[in-house]
């Protein structure tokens, strides 16, 4: 196996499109009305060659709704569990309407070798999921040894099942949140033989279905540019692109979860009826236009591209996060096209960058490496190759 620069250290196996809800956030477009699912022979398949060709620490098994998969989920499970990863769930505990029901999943699901349960519960949720059926499924999650149990909550300015409310009626003592008030992440650490909880307080984003389904009341303020760039320069790269890969509910090997990409021109790079997964995560790995993504990030790269070719490329609206840019950047075919006529001069800077990655950790034996950050100001040139040397990156 070559190094590679861009490798999934986790992956996200999306097994459905069908959904027990169609919320009006949904950054999957999941719903009632979809059915892409993936087969036992299809998840084997993918699974044994993730296990032979990546170098995995955690499969999640995501949606769409998981559990609509049944035995083939916990079979699933169990294989992941049998090659020594962690495995976690994210669903929206429709199945869990009674107490007695929702114990007898729950401990299927512990007996099939889930490590961690990811509970999503938000307004939009509310509309089809009753909140009783969430509380079942976390109260009774807690009385069993799962290494963590997350409540998932989207909020915005006209949320009523906002963050503080869930932390009221559901919290506990031990109840930890994953974001500060700047929206910075917290480092929460597990404890061996004891449940991690914690609040995934996430302010709402407008991507996927919700571009055209949310109202803007419902949604924070757009962030102003110097605030938006802040983050660009905070996060740097995209730390998720391909490091945080995922499997489609059509089989195919895509760049992230953070919304659907499956089909899209830039980030879905095939299908693994038909290639390798070894393959198509080389053809990730050494794809320009990925690599812009994760290593400039889409904030930096928007802003470049309003530099070299203002004209040929449309943001149209103001952005609240990180994801809501790359959203836009790579499904407006404007901006797909702009890309592609301007990638070239983003060879030189790219190819230096993977070199120092290489340099300071892999060949180092280091397999994970922080998200690198640029610190030239690259607003004062045509192109990023022609001002950026190696001495202004760094991890």
């Amino acid at each position: 196996m070559h190094t590679r620069v861009l490798e999934p250290r986790q992956i996200t196996i999306l097994t459905t499109s069908k959904c027990t809800a169609a919320c009006r956030h949904c950054c999957m477009n999941s719903s009632p009305e979809r059915s892409d699912t993936l087969t036992w022979e299809q998840l084997e398949k993918i699974l044994s060659q993730a296990f032979t060709d990546l170098r995995l620490k955690l499969v999640i098994f995501a949606g769409g709704e998981p559990m609509l998969l049944g035995n083939t989920l916990y079979k699933a499970l169990r294989m992941v569990k049998s090659h020594g990863l962690a495995t976690r769930m994210v669903t929206n505990a429709y199945w869990a309407s009674s107490r007695e029901h929702a114990q007898l999943k729950l401990r299927e699901l512990e007996q099939a070798g889930l490590d961690e349960l990811n509970i999503s519960s938000d307004d939009y949720h509310l509309d089809f999921i009753k909140l009783d059926a969430v509380r079942n499924a976390y109260e009774l999650a807690l009385t069993m040894n799962f290494s963590a149990v997350v409540l998932a909550n989207c909020f915005g300015p006209e949320s009523h099942l906002t963050p503080e409310r869930i932390r009221r009626e559901f919290g506990t003592a031990d109840m930890k949140l994953r974001f500060d008030d700047d929206g910075a992440t917290i480092e929460n650490h597990k404890q061996k033989g004891k449940t991690l909880v914690v609040l995934s307080n996430s302010p709402v984003q407008s991507l996927a279905r919700g571009c055209t389904e949310m109202k803007p009341s419902e949604l924070p303020a757009a962030l102003t540019d110097s605030e938006l760039d802040r983050i660009g320069d905070l996060v740097g790269g995209c730390p998720w692109a391909i490091r945080s890969a995922a499997i489609s509910a059509k089989g195919h090997f895509v760049a992230c979860c953070g919304f659907e990409v499956e089909d899209n021109p830039i980030l879905d790079y095939g299908s693994l009826d038909t290639h390798p997964l070894a393959e198509l995560v080389d053809k990730a790995d050494n794809d320009l236009v990925t690599n812009m993504i994760a290593i400039l990030g889409p904030i930096k790269v928007m802003r470049l591209l309003q530099r070299i070719c203002p004209d040929e490329i449309s943001f149209p609206r103001g952005y609240r996060s990180y994801c809501e840019v790359c959203f836009d950047l790579v499904s407006l075919k404007q901006n797909r096209d702009a890309l592609y006529r301007h990638m070239d001069e983003f060879v030189e800077v790219i190819l230096a960058a993977r070199n120092l990655v290489k340099q300071t950790y892999l060949d180092k034996g280091v397999r994970e490496y922080p998200p690198l950050r640029i610190t030239a100001d690259l607003s004062a040139s045509p192109g990023p190759s022609k001002t950026t040397p190696i001495a202004d990156w760094r991890g």
